[in-house]
């Protein structure tokens, strides 16, 4: 019974790390293969303001 104990601890570990490399290989490809971004372009432009209507001189309080 220990020694079928064993086995299957050795076969799960084997399996586990199988499985590790698996997933680091699929990480390290999905990176490589993943396009790059595209820089922004520049603005060549201000960006429009929007209309607000000017300000009106506020008359000094009395003190």
């Amino acid at each position: 019974m220990d020694r079928d104990q064993d086995i299957d601890e050795r076969f799960g570990s084997a399996l586990r790390r199988s499985y590790g490399r698996l997933a680091w290989w699929i990480v390290r490809l999905n990176r490589v293969l993943e396009p790059s971004r595209a820089a922004e372009p520049p603005r060549t432009q201000l960006p429009p303001r929007s209309a607000v209507p000017p300000r009106r001189p506020v008359p000094p309080r009395p003190e």
